[in-house]
């Protein structure tokens, strides 16, 4: 130790290491946070600050060095420690026990055997290798022989730790996974992106790819990356005799590892366990195209062994295709509520995972480019879940010659503005504040479910509106008078009625709500609670000083720029001044202190049919409570409504009390 370092700083800087560590374990791999945002952030600063005051504590595996302050200049090789091979498909359940068979065949033996159910994860291989617990080297798949060296970016994901912890750390050891991005913090930077006008990913999985392969690590830090392990490419010091112990074994080591994975006995259970995860693939929060299913013996899988380029004792059972081919008859494109035009597929009607689809996202001029269509052309399509299909590329070899180039427009599509591009980045947008287009689309969003909840003032509703004249801006809502829409084509004097005591209500919605409801960019539910809980009026967030805002957790500057830039608008200082003169005053958020379900850990599953899912979880924090969003025996309660799957068969295996939305509502005080 050098002479002049004060003789508790190695002790404090250790300290701090492993209370962060701690905390980053829970929060990004067990979903259980233990400290407040705030208090992260104190220890996070101590321990820069001490670092900062005396280099020679920093260690590869500190917090603080997640995020390399330099450029790479490129990435170098690195060859496997044993290959990362591929597996062999089935699709159906016969396929499934003609592989089962084969085993049988080669083993000569027809024993019922124990096999490692996974989901088989949507991302992108990497393989982390740790010698004496510290993480030395994580590289991507390659061409399973030689992958690409990536440890700085790997660095930066939280849920892959610097240390593994534990009282059995191997030697050296290679553990493999899958890095993968969640459904809803995929879509929301895909929405964030598109609304700033810039790129946005066609998928989480090509999103994960691109983030592992930017040369600044900086950039991966601040996307939302997550990873999984599951398998080995080598170990020293340790054993596991089943698939079953080596997962137990990486969790306890601190590495995540799927939750929905299951040990079953016999090719029956397989079978049933794969149509619950068909069941459950869309309610889950990562993207799966299917199981993966590993003889759980590692003995067995020794005997077994491999076939030239995939293991005999593993196969991947992939889920029915969520793909169709249809024609691309046009484009239109759209304009937003921020201005953003946006191109939309026209498509012959193609049914396609459970639906009939005629419409498709192309999402921006970038990505347009990258497809190279032409109306007329064959394509692609893929739908998943309630998200709007996307195109996924043109069938070249069909062309016959009569396709057409798809025309940009150069201007408006609504109200005929020149549309400009901004440097640096893909959306066009429209400029022109009064477009029809972009107020229909604001105030629809005011009055929509997630924000004002006006129940009547859908976009049809407000399209005649502004045709009648009534209305220009959210203020206008706040002072129409009942014979004014009485008269309109197919209203009357009781859904005039109606809407106008909805509107009366909208007057005293939870600040909050009033902020989401704003659109101001960067504040969404989060972000609007934070605000609201920390000024407390419309007044005091309007007056808020850049300081103010940055000193709140969860708070970053662009968060804090867009509110002061939005607030400084004239034109929003008039709206919220016509507002307040009709008697628009958003009440104070309720803190959670004292509330129904203060300290409980909540776990929402299933449909629900009163309540929105973000308005249960609204009502569960507002009353104390914290909204997880997966089931482990530190959840206190799940409520559960028709449909839950894995997350109610845990909470019944682990004891968890569980409830439906009635008595949820009931305790709530809300029925």
């Amino acid at each position: 130790m050098p002479d002049d370092l004060p003789p508790l700083a190695h002790a404090r800087a250790a300290e701090l290491r492993e209370l962060i560590r701690a905390a980053d374990h829970r929060y990004y791999v067990l979903d259980d946070p233990t400290l407040s945002d705030s208090q992260y952030d104190e220890l996070y600063r101590e321990l820069k600050a001490l670092e900062a005051a005396h280099p020679e504590l920093v260690v590869p595996e500190s917090p603080t060095q997640r995020v390399p302050g330099t450029v790479a200049e490129g990435f170098e090789p690195f060859e496997h420690p044993s290959p990362m091979v591929s597996l062999d498909n089935v699709t159906t359940a016969e396929e499934f026990r003609d592989w089962v068979a084969s085993g049988d065949r080669y083993l000569k033996s027809e024993n019922e055997r124990t096999y490692s159910v996974e989901p088989k994860i949507d991302g992108v291989g990497l393989e982390l290798i740790y010698e004496d617990g510290i993480l030395v080297t994580a590289s991507t798949r390659g061409d399973g022989f030689v992958g690409e060296n990536v440890t700085a970016n790997a660095r930066t994901i939280r849920s892959i730790p610097h240390r593994l912890h534990g009282d059995d750390v191997p030697a050296w050891i290679a553990v493999r996974g899958e890095c993968y991005c969640r459904k809803d913090d995929f879509f929301a930077f895909n929405r964030a992106a598109e609304e700033a006008g810039e790129r946005t990913f066609a998928n989480p999985r090509n999103f994960v790819a691109g983030s592992l392969r930017m040369l600044d690590p900086s950039i991966p830090a601040k996307r939302p990356i997550r990873y999984f392990a599951y398998a080995l490419g080598g170990v020293r010091g340790a054993s596991y005799a089943t698939q079953g112990d080596l997962i137990e074994a990486l969790a306890a080591l601190g590495l995540p590892t799927i939750p929905e994975a299951r040990v079953l006995a016999g090719a029956d259970a397989v079978v049933a366990r794969y149509g619950e995860l068909v069941d459950e693939r869309e309610s889950l929060p990562y993207e799966m195209d299917g199981v993966v299913l590993k003889v759980d013996d590692a003995a067995l899988q020794e005997r077994m062994g491999m076939r030239i380029r995939s293991p005999r004792w593993a196969v991947a059972w992939k889920f029915p295709a969520q793909r169709a081919l249809t024609r691309l008859n046009g484009v239109d494109w759209n304009v937003g509520r921020t201005g953003v035009v946006t191109p939309r597929a026209l498509l012959e009607p193609v049914f396609l995972a459970g639906v009939t689809v005629s419409h498709a996202t192309l999402h921006n001029l970038d990505e347009l480019e990258r497809l190279g269509l032409k109306i007329g052309d064959e394509v692609e399509i893929e739908r998943a879940g309630d998200v709007i299909p996307k195109v996924l590329r043109a069938l070249e070899a069909p062309r016959t010659g009569d396709e057409t180039p798809i025309a940009v427009p150069t201007q408006c599509p609504t109200c005929e503005t020149a549309l400009a591009r901004d440097e640096g980045k893909v959306a066009l947008r429209c400029g022109n504040f009064a477009c029809p287009a972009q107020i229909t689309g604001h105030l629809a969003y005011f009055a929509s479910r997630g924000a004002l909840d006006i129940r009547g003032l859908g976009e049809k509703q407000v399209e005649q509106l502004l045709r009648e004249g009534l209305v220009q801006d959210a203020a206008d809502l706040f002072v129409l008078e009942h014979d004014q829409l009485a008269g309109l084509e197919r209203w009357g004097t009781k859904s005039a009625q109606n809407l106008l005591d909805q509107i009366e209500a909208a007057k005293t919605r939870p600040l909050d709500r009033f902020l989401v409801s704003l659109g101001i960019k960067e504040v969404g539910e989060r972000g609007a609670q934070i605000l609201a809980r920390a000024f407390g009026t419309l007044e005091g967030v309007a007056a808020a000083e850049k300081d103010d805002l940055l000193d709140l957790d969860e708070v970053g500057e662009a968060l804090a720029e867009s509110v002061l830039g939005w607030f400084a608008e004239p034109r929003n200082q008039a709206m919220l001044a016509r507002m307040r003169a009709a008697g628009v005053a958003p009440t104070a958020v309720e803190g959670g202190a004292g509330g129904t379900f203060e300290g409980m850990t909540i776990v929402l599953t299933g449909k629900l049919e009163q309540l929105s899912r973000s308005e249960a979880k609204r009502l569960a924090e507002t009353l104390g409570a914290r909204a997880a969003s997966s089931v482990s025996k530190r959840t206190d309660l799940v409520v559960a409504g028709p449909g839950a799957g894995s997350k109610l068969k845990k909470a019944e295996e682990l004891g968890i009390e569980v409830i439906d939305e009635a008595e949820f509502l009931r305790r709530a005080g809300r029925a």
